[in-house]
């Protein structure tokens, strides 16, 4: 029976070789993906922050986390 820490090592092992194998096919969708992990940080953040999420309110900030999660890597692409 393997042990939780083997599974564990097997694991990040297979995400990491996954995530290399992504970004060696297209860099574009690794940038893309620390970018919307940066976004999703900063409202996250925002939401934190009380007095300011007063002022903007609820439905707003549902809204902005929905945008930046569903926006595609090519959004904005100009060519």
């Amino acid at each position: 029976m393997n042990s939780v820490g083997e599974r564990v090592r097997r694991y990040s092992a297979l995400a990491w070789r996954t995530a290399l194998k992504v970004g060696k096919e297209d860099p574009r969708r690794v940038v893309h993906s620390l970018k919307v992990g940066l976004a999703l940080t900063l409202v996250s953040l925002l939401y934190l922050i009380k007095p300011l999420f007063e002022g903007i309110g609820q439905n707003a900030m549902s809204a902005v986390l929905t945008v930046v999660v569903v926006m595609e890597f090519t959004v904005g692409k100009l060519s």
